[in-house]
């Protein structure tokens, strides 16, 4: 599977909400052969991985109040579930996420539409035993990040994000 190909199943299944996506992507990919499915599944890790900075960590830590490790990859799958356009601008500049949210409530998805695809059609938990088989130079571990900053710092953030700071932490007034 080509990385063309994988954006467009994602979108070909698009729905406004995040949850109904990804059960359509994984229903979608479910009818396609398990080597296919696997290729799926190594440009999702692949480009998963992609996201996780501190710059896009920053940013879900605004948009959904906080961010646990668990938060920010429940965040990166939302964000690869947005296509390809908003996917990459995040990675260039987080900050352009405040033109495709409305300042209201978390984003974030639980699950991995290639791993739910692959446990359906084989009734088998070892997805990620079976990614690492097939692509073995696949690095499923995340990187180190060393240290970030004080996501806390009203300062740092309105300077890194001046537009997701006004939506989502801007003052409040009575």
């Amino acid at each position: 599977m080509t990385k063309d190909e994988f954006w467009d199943h994602i979108r070909a299944t698009r729905r406004l909400d995040p949850d109904e996506h990804i059960e359509r992507l994984s229903v979608r990919l479910a009818k396609l052969p398990e080597k296919e499915i696997l290729s799926f599944g190594r440009w999702w890790e692949t480009l998963d991985a992609k996201g996780y900075t501190w710059k896009l960590w920053g940013a879900a830590y605004l948009i959904n109040g906080g961010c646990s490790d668990d938060g920010f990859d429940y965040f990166r799958r939302w964000l690869l579930l947005q296509g390809r356009k908003v996917y990459e601008a995040a990675l260039k500049n987080p900050d352009s996420l405040a033109a495709v949210l409305d300042g209201e409530g978390e984003v974030e998805v639980g699950s991995n539409p290639a791993y739910d695809a692959y446990t359906a059609i084989t009734g088998r938990e070892g997805y990620y035993e079976a990614l690492q088989a097939r692509y073995t130079k696949l690095q499923l571990a995340l990187p180190d990040l060393g240290d970030g900053w004080d996501f806390e710092d009203d300062a740092q953030m309105r300077k890194r994000y001046p537009r997701l700071f006004a939506a989502y932490a801007g003052e409040e007034t009575d």
